[in-house]
Protein backbone atom coordinates (compact mmCIF):
# COMPACT_ATOMS: atom_id res chain seq x y z
CA UNK A 1 0.00 0.00 0.00
CA UNK A 2 2.80 2.40 0.94
CA UNK A 3 4.71 1.60 -2.25
CA UNK A 4 1.58 2.18 -4.36
CA UNK A 5 1.07 5.58 -2.74
CA UNK A 6 4.73 6.46 -3.28
CA UNK A 7 4.62 5.53 -6.96
CA UNK A 8 1.40 7.46 -7.40
CA UNK A 9 2.93 10.52 -5.71
CA UNK A 10 5.96 10.27 -7.97
CA UNK A 11 3.84 10.09 -11.09
CA UNK A 12 1.86 13.12 -9.98
CA UNK A 13 5.06 15.02 -9.18
CA UNK A 14 6.55 14.19 -12.59
CA UNK A 15 3.36 15.28 -14.32
CA UNK A 16 3.30 18.57 -12.43
CA UNK A 17 6.96 19.18 -13.26
CA UNK A 18 6.42 18.49 -16.97
CA UNK A 19 3.42 20.83 -17.07
CA UNK A 20 5.35 23.56 -15.28
CA UNK A 21 8.24 23.27 -17.76
CA UNK A 22 5.85 23.29 -20.73
CA UNK A 23 4.15 26.44 -19.45
CA UNK A 24 7.32 28.49 -18.98
CA UNK A 25 7.71 31.55 -21.19
CA UNK A 26 10.66 33.63 -22.41
CA UNK A 27 10.00 37.20 -23.60
CA UNK A 28 6.32 36.32 -23.75
CA UNK A 29 6.79 33.21 -25.93
CA UNK A 30 6.52 29.56 -24.78
CA UNK A 31 9.96 28.23 -23.91
CA UNK A 32 9.18 24.92 -25.66
CA UNK A 33 8.46 26.71 -28.97
CA UNK A 34 11.64 28.78 -28.68
CA UNK A 35 13.63 25.60 -28.05
CA UNK A 36 12.04 23.89 -31.07
CA UNK A 37 12.79 26.86 -33.33
CA UNK A 38 16.37 27.01 -32.06
CA UNK A 39 16.99 23.30 -32.62
CA UNK A 40 15.54 23.39 -36.15
CA UNK A 41 17.60 26.50 -36.93
CA UNK A 42 20.82 24.87 -35.73
CA UNK A 43 20.04 21.72 -37.72
CA UNK A 44 19.28 23.76 -40.85
CA UNK A 45 22.42 25.90 -40.70
CA UNK A 46 24.59 22.88 -39.83
CA UNK A 47 23.17 20.88 -42.73
CA UNK A 48 23.94 23.62 -45.21
CA UNK A 49 27.44 24.57 -44.05
CA UNK A 50 28.75 21.05 -43.34
CA UNK A 51 26.98 18.86 -45.88
CA UNK A 52 26.89 21.28 -48.80
CA UNK A 53 30.42 22.62 -49.44
CA UNK A 54 30.61 25.80 -51.43
CA UNK A 55 27.33 27.25 -50.15
CA UNK A 56 27.77 30.81 -48.89
CA UNK A 57 27.18 31.79 -45.29
CA UNK A 58 24.45 34.13 -46.51
CA UNK A 59 22.50 31.18 -47.91
CA UNK A 60 22.98 29.32 -44.64
CA UNK A 61 21.61 32.28 -42.71
CA UNK A 62 18.70 32.48 -45.12
CA UNK A 63 17.42 29.11 -43.89
CA UNK A 64 16.55 30.80 -40.58
CA UNK A 65 13.54 32.34 -42.30
CA UNK A 66 12.21 28.79 -42.65
CA UNK A 67 12.78 27.70 -39.04
CA UNK A 68 12.79 30.67 -36.64
CA UNK A 69 9.00 31.38 -37.00
CA UNK A 70 8.38 28.14 -35.08
CA UNK A 71 9.29 30.13 -31.95
CA UNK A 72 5.99 32.06 -32.10
CA UNK A 73 3.80 29.45 -33.85
CA UNK A 74 1.75 28.78 -30.69
CA UNK A 75 1.19 32.45 -29.82
CA UNK A 76 0.50 33.75 -33.37
CA UNK A 77 0.31 30.75 -35.71
CA UNK A 78 -1.06 32.62 -38.76
CA UNK A 79 1.77 35.17 -38.54
CA UNK A 80 4.26 32.30 -38.29
CA UNK A 81 2.71 30.66 -41.38
CA UNK A 82 2.96 33.95 -43.28
CA UNK A 83 6.63 34.30 -42.30
CA UNK A 84 7.35 30.75 -43.46
CA UNK A 85 5.61 31.35 -46.81
CA UNK A 86 7.58 34.56 -47.40
CA UNK A 87 10.84 32.87 -46.31
CA UNK A 88 10.28 29.92 -48.67
CA UNK A 89 9.64 32.21 -51.63
CA UNK A 90 12.65 34.39 -50.82
CA UNK A 91 14.98 31.41 -50.37
CA UNK A 92 13.74 29.82 -53.56
CA UNK A 93 14.37 32.95 -55.61
CA UNK A 94 17.73 33.88 -54.05
CA UNK A 95 19.22 30.44 -53.37
CA UNK A 96 17.41 27.89 -55.59
CA UNK A 97 20.15 25.22 -55.47
CA UNK A 98 20.42 24.92 -51.67
CA UNK A 99 18.96 21.87 -49.92
CA UNK A 100 17.12 22.96 -46.77
CA UNK A 101 14.11 20.65 -46.54
CA UNK A 102 15.56 18.64 -43.62
CA UNK A 103 14.77 21.45 -41.18
CA UNK A 104 12.24 23.50 -43.18
CA UNK A 105 9.63 20.75 -43.69
CA UNK A 106 9.28 19.83 -39.98
CA UNK A 107 8.94 23.54 -39.24
CA UNK A 108 6.03 24.04 -41.65
CA UNK A 109 4.29 20.88 -40.39
CA UNK A 110 4.54 22.10 -36.79
CA UNK A 111 3.12 25.49 -37.76
CA UNK A 112 0.34 23.81 -39.76
CA UNK A 113 -0.64 21.84 -36.65
CA UNK A 114 -0.84 24.91 -34.41
CA UNK A 115 -2.70 26.92 -37.06
CA UNK A 116 -5.52 24.37 -36.81
CA UNK A 117 -5.26 23.85 -33.04
CA UNK A 118 -5.16 27.53 -32.04
CA UNK A 119 -7.38 29.40 -34.50
CA UNK A 120 -11.00 29.28 -35.62
CA UNK A 121 -12.00 27.84 -38.97
CA UNK A 122 -11.56 31.03 -41.02
CA UNK A 123 -8.11 31.93 -39.73
CA UNK A 124 -7.06 28.29 -39.79
CA UNK A 125 -7.84 28.03 -43.50
CA UNK A 126 -5.79 31.17 -44.18
CA UNK A 127 -2.89 29.70 -42.23
CA UNK A 128 -3.24 26.38 -44.08
CA UNK A 129 -3.04 28.21 -47.40
CA UNK A 130 0.16 30.00 -46.33
CA UNK A 131 1.69 26.72 -45.21
CA UNK A 132 0.75 25.17 -48.55
CA UNK A 133 2.61 28.02 -50.33
CA UNK A 134 5.67 27.16 -48.23
CA UNK A 135 5.45 23.45 -49.11
CA UNK A 136 4.99 24.12 -52.84
CA UNK A 137 7.90 26.59 -52.92
CA UNK A 138 10.19 24.11 -51.19
CA UNK A 139 9.16 21.28 -53.53
CA UNK A 140 9.73 23.41 -56.63
CA UNK A 141 13.13 24.89 -55.71
CA UNK A 142 14.73 22.32 -53.37
CA UNK A 143 17.04 20.05 -55.44
CA UNK A 144 16.20 16.98 -53.37
CA UNK A 145 12.45 17.32 -53.69
CA UNK A 146 11.11 18.40 -57.04
CA UNK A 147 7.60 19.44 -58.08
CA UNK A 148 6.12 15.88 -58.20
CA UNK A 149 6.75 15.49 -54.46
CA UNK A 150 4.02 18.08 -53.85
CA UNK A 151 1.40 15.33 -54.17
CA UNK A 152 2.96 13.67 -51.11
CA UNK A 153 3.83 16.74 -49.04
CA UNK A 154 0.46 18.48 -49.26
CA UNK A 155 -1.49 15.46 -47.87
CA UNK A 156 1.12 15.18 -45.11
CA UNK A 157 0.55 18.85 -44.28
CA UNK A 158 -3.19 18.13 -44.31
CA UNK A 159 -2.65 15.31 -41.81
CA UNK A 160 -0.93 17.65 -39.34
CA UNK A 161 -3.68 20.21 -39.92
CA UNK A 162 -6.34 17.55 -39.24
CA UNK A 163 -4.64 16.55 -35.98
CA UNK A 164 -4.64 20.18 -34.90
CA UNK A 165 -8.33 20.45 -35.79
CA UNK A 166 -9.13 17.40 -33.67
CA UNK A 167 -7.22 18.87 -30.72
CA UNK A 168 -9.02 22.21 -31.08
CA UNK A 169 -12.41 20.48 -31.21
CA UNK A 170 -11.65 18.35 -28.16
CA UNK A 171 -10.30 21.35 -26.26
CA UNK A 172 -13.47 23.31 -27.00
CA UNK A 173 -15.60 20.35 -25.95
CA UNK A 174 -13.67 19.97 -22.68
CA UNK A 175 -14.01 23.69 -21.97
CA UNK A 176 -17.76 23.48 -22.56
CA UNK A 177 -17.93 20.38 -20.36
CA UNK A 178 -16.05 22.16 -17.56
CA UNK A 179 -18.45 25.10 -17.77
CA UNK A 180 -21.42 22.76 -17.73
CA UNK A 181 -19.96 20.85 -14.78
CA UNK A 182 -19.49 24.10 -12.85
CA UNK A 183 -23.11 25.04 -13.58
CA UNK A 184 -24.34 21.61 -12.47
CA UNK A 185 -22.25 21.78 -9.30
CA UNK A 186 -23.75 25.18 -8.46
CA UNK A 187 -27.24 23.92 -9.24
CA UNK A 188 -26.65 20.81 -7.10
CA UNK A 189 -25.62 22.92 -4.12
CA UNK A 190 -28.65 25.13 -4.58
CA UNK A 191 -30.89 22.07 -4.84
CA UNK A 192 -29.48 20.60 -1.63
CA UNK A 193 -30.05 23.86 0.23
CA UNK A 194 -33.52 24.16 -1.27
CA UNK A 195 -34.38 20.65 -0.09
CA UNK A 196 -33.44 21.63 3.46
CA UNK A 197 -35.52 24.79 3.20
CA UNK A 198 -38.49 22.78 1.93
CA UNK A 199 -38.17 20.44 4.91
CA UNK A 200 -38.01 23.38 7.29
CA UNK A 201 -41.02 25.04 5.64
CA UNK A 202 -43.02 21.82 5.88
CA UNK A 203 -42.15 21.44 9.54
CA UNK A 204 -43.08 25.06 10.20
CA UNK A 205 -46.48 24.55 8.60
CA UNK A 206 -47.14 21.40 10.63
CA UNK A 207 -46.03 23.10 13.84
CA UNK A 208 -48.21 26.11 13.16
CA UNK A 209 -51.27 23.98 12.46
CA UNK A 210 -50.65 21.73 15.46
CA UNK A 211 -50.11 24.58 17.88
CA UNK A 212 -53.18 26.48 16.74
CA UNK A 213 -55.41 23.39 17.08
CA UNK A 214 -54.11 22.14 20.41
CA UNK A 215 -53.81 25.55 22.05
CA UNK A 216 -57.37 26.30 21.01
CA UNK A 217 -58.48 23.03 22.64
CA UNK A 218 -56.52 23.75 25.83
CA UNK A 219 -57.89 27.30 26.00
CA UNK A 220 -61.44 26.08 25.54
CA UNK A 221 -60.98 23.45 28.23
CA UNK A 222 -59.51 25.97 30.68
CA UNK A 223 -62.25 28.50 30.01
CA UNK A 224 -64.93 25.90 30.61
CA UNK A 225 -63.25 24.84 33.85
CA UNK A 226 -63.11 28.39 35.17
CA UNK A 227 -66.78 28.98 34.44
CA UNK A 228 -67.86 25.72 36.06
CA UNK A 229 -67.74 24.59 39.67
CA UNK A 230 -64.22 25.15 41.12
CA UNK A 231 -64.31 21.68 42.67
CA UNK A 232 -63.60 19.66 39.53
CA UNK A 233 -61.33 22.44 38.13
CA UNK A 234 -58.24 20.68 39.49
CA UNK A 235 -59.01 17.58 37.45
CA UNK A 236 -59.49 19.77 34.38
CA UNK A 237 -56.13 21.47 34.92
CA UNK A 238 -54.50 18.06 35.18
CA UNK A 239 -56.04 17.27 31.83
CA UNK A 240 -54.66 20.52 30.44
CA UNK A 241 -51.19 19.58 31.68
CA UNK A 242 -51.46 16.17 30.02
CA UNK A 243 -52.59 17.77 26.77
CA UNK A 244 -49.62 20.15 26.93
CA UNK A 245 -47.24 17.23 27.31
CA UNK A 246 -48.85 15.58 24.30
CA UNK A 247 -48.26 18.74 22.28
CA UNK A 248 -44.58 18.80 23.29
CA UNK A 249 -44.18 15.15 22.36
CA UNK A 250 -45.80 15.77 19.00
CA UNK A 251 -43.49 18.74 18.42
CA UNK A 252 -40.47 16.53 19.09
CA UNK A 253 -41.72 13.97 16.58
CA UNK A 254 -42.28 16.58 13.88
CA UNK A 255 -38.96 18.31 14.42
CA UNK A 256 -37.22 14.97 14.56
CA UNK A 257 -38.64 13.67 11.33
CA UNK A 258 -37.48 16.33 8.84
CA UNK A 259 -37.73 13.67 6.19
CA UNK A 260 -40.24 11.82 4.06
CA UNK A 261 -41.11 8.63 5.90
CA UNK A 262 -44.06 6.32 5.52
CA UNK A 263 -46.93 7.42 7.75
CA UNK A 264 -47.24 5.23 10.81
CA UNK A 265 -43.65 3.96 10.68
CA UNK A 266 -40.80 5.33 12.81
CA UNK A 267 -37.99 7.17 10.97
CA UNK A 268 -34.77 5.18 10.46
CA UNK A 269 -32.09 5.37 13.14
CA UNK A 270 -28.39 4.65 13.63
CA UNK A 271 -29.27 1.19 14.94
CA UNK A 272 -30.26 0.31 11.37
CA UNK A 273 -26.81 1.06 9.91
CA UNK A 274 -26.00 -2.66 9.33
CA UNK A 275 -29.17 -3.01 7.25
CA UNK A 276 -28.37 0.18 5.35
CA UNK A 277 -24.82 -0.94 4.54
CA UNK A 278 -26.06 -4.32 3.32
CA UNK A 279 -28.79 -2.78 1.18
CA UNK A 280 -27.07 0.33 -0.23
CA UNK A 281 -23.87 -1.17 -1.66
CA UNK A 282 -22.47 -4.40 -3.05
CA UNK A 283 -19.04 -3.65 -1.53
CA UNK A 284 -17.82 -5.47 1.57
CA UNK A 285 -18.55 -3.37 4.67
CA UNK A 286 -17.10 -3.36 8.19
CA UNK A 287 -18.98 -1.48 10.93
CA UNK A 288 -17.35 -0.56 14.24
CA UNK A 289 -19.20 1.15 17.11
CA UNK A 290 -17.22 2.97 19.79
CA UNK A 291 -18.42 4.58 23.01
CA UNK A 292 -21.65 4.30 24.93
CA UNK A 293 -24.26 3.19 22.41
CA UNK A 294 -27.43 4.99 23.40
CA UNK A 295 -30.64 6.15 21.81
CA UNK A 296 -30.43 9.76 20.59
CA UNK A 297 -33.25 12.21 19.83
CA UNK A 298 -35.23 11.25 16.76
CA UNK A 299 -33.86 14.13 14.66
CA UNK A 300 -30.24 13.24 15.39
CA UNK A 301 -30.81 9.54 14.77
CA UNK A 302 -32.38 10.31 11.41
CA UNK A 303 -29.67 12.84 10.50
CA UNK A 304 -26.92 10.30 11.23
CA UNK A 305 -28.69 7.63 9.19
CA UNK A 306 -29.18 9.93 6.19
CA UNK A 307 -25.59 11.19 6.33
CA UNK A 308 -24.35 7.59 6.33
CA UNK A 309 -26.62 6.91 3.36
CA UNK A 310 -25.13 9.82 1.41
CA UNK A 311 -21.57 8.87 2.36
CA UNK A 312 -22.06 5.29 1.14
CA UNK A 313 -23.43 6.62 -2.16
CA UNK A 314 -20.19 8.55 -2.67
CA UNK A 315 -18.04 5.39 -2.56
CA UNK A 316 -17.38 2.75 -5.18
CA UNK A 317 -20.21 0.23 -5.48
CA UNK A 318 -18.42 -2.94 -6.59
CA UNK A 319 -18.13 -6.38 -4.94
CA UNK A 320 -14.34 -6.09 -4.84
CA UNK A 321 -14.31 -2.86 -2.83
CA UNK A 322 -14.19 -2.59 0.97
CA UNK A 323 -15.87 0.15 3.02
CA UNK A 324 -14.93 0.74 6.65
CA UNK A 325 -17.50 2.51 8.84
CA UNK A 326 -16.86 3.69 12.39
CA UNK A 327 -19.62 5.15 14.60
CA UNK A 328 -18.25 6.85 17.69
CA UNK A 329 -20.37 8.14 20.57
CA UNK A 330 -18.76 10.95 22.59
CA UNK A 331 -20.10 12.96 25.52
CA UNK A 332 -21.04 16.01 23.46
CA UNK A 333 -21.39 14.63 19.93
CA UNK A 334 -21.42 11.53 17.81
CA UNK A 335 -19.06 11.00 14.87
CA UNK A 336 -19.44 8.94 11.74
CA UNK A 337 -16.23 7.98 9.92
CA UNK A 338 -16.25 6.23 6.56
CA UNK A 339 -13.48 5.26 4.15
CA UNK A 340 -13.31 3.35 0.89
CA UNK A 341 -12.47 3.72 -2.80
CA UNK A 342 -14.23 6.78 -4.24
CA UNK A 343 -17.04 6.53 -6.74
CA UNK A 344 -17.59 8.78 -9.75
CA UNK A 345 -16.83 12.49 -9.41
CA UNK A 346 -20.42 13.58 -10.08
CA UNK A 347 -21.94 11.07 -7.64
CA UNK A 348 -19.37 11.89 -4.96
CA UNK A 349 -19.88 15.64 -5.27
CA UNK A 350 -23.69 15.34 -5.11
CA UNK A 351 -23.59 13.01 -2.09
CA UNK A 352 -21.08 15.25 -0.32
CA UNK A 353 -23.25 18.33 -0.82
CA UNK A 354 -26.34 16.55 0.51
CA UNK A 355 -24.51 15.13 3.53
CA UNK A 356 -22.94 18.50 4.37
CA UNK A 357 -26.33 20.24 4.25
CA UNK A 358 -27.83 17.55 6.47
CA UNK A 359 -25.01 17.94 9.02
CA UNK A 360 -25.23 21.75 8.93
CA UNK A 361 -28.94 21.56 9.70
CA UNK A 362 -28.02 20.21 13.15
CA UNK A 363 -24.99 22.44 13.66
CA UNK A 364 -22.57 19.68 12.63
CA UNK A 365 -19.65 19.50 10.25
CA UNK A 366 -18.51 17.18 7.50
CA UNK A 367 -14.89 16.86 6.34
CA UNK A 368 -13.36 14.77 3.59
CA UNK A 369 -9.90 13.97 2.26
CA UNK A 370 -8.14 11.55 -0.07
CA UNK A 371 -5.25 9.31 0.93
CA UNK A 372 -3.80 7.29 -1.90
CA UNK A 373 -6.78 5.50 -3.42
CA UNK A 374 -9.08 5.84 -0.43
CA UNK A 375 -11.62 8.58 0.21
CA UNK A 376 -12.22 9.50 3.87
CA UNK A 377 -15.24 11.35 5.25
CA UNK A 378 -15.96 12.36 8.83
CA UNK A 379 -19.27 13.76 10.02
CA UNK A 380 -19.56 15.20 13.53
CA UNK A 381 -23.00 16.06 14.94
CA UNK A 382 -23.33 17.74 18.36
CA UNK A 383 -25.85 16.15 20.69
CA UNK A 384 -27.24 19.60 21.45
CA UNK A 385 -27.59 21.53 18.20
CA UNK A 386 -26.14 25.02 18.15
CA UNK A 387 -29.28 26.05 16.34
CA UNK A 388 -31.54 24.96 19.17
Amino acid sequence: MHNDVTREDRRVAVGVHIRSVAQRTVVGLPAVDIAAGLLLSIAGVFGILVRQPGVTATAAIGVLALTVPVAWCRRTPVAAAAALAAGALANGVLYPSVVRCGAALPAVFIVGYFVAARRDRREAMIGLGLCAVNVVAQAVWDPRLGAPVVVLLLPLLGLFFAMGTIVRTRTAALAALRDRTAELRLQRDRTAKLAVLVDQARVSEELDALLRDRIAEIAATGRAALLADPGPAAHTLIGIESAGRDVLQRLREIVGSLDCVTPGTPPPSLAELPVLLKRATTAATRLTVEGDHRRLPVGLELAGYRIAEHMVAALEDTPGATIDVRLRYADEAFELHMQGPPGGDAERAAALAAARERAALHGGTLDHRTTGRLWHTTARIPLVSVHA
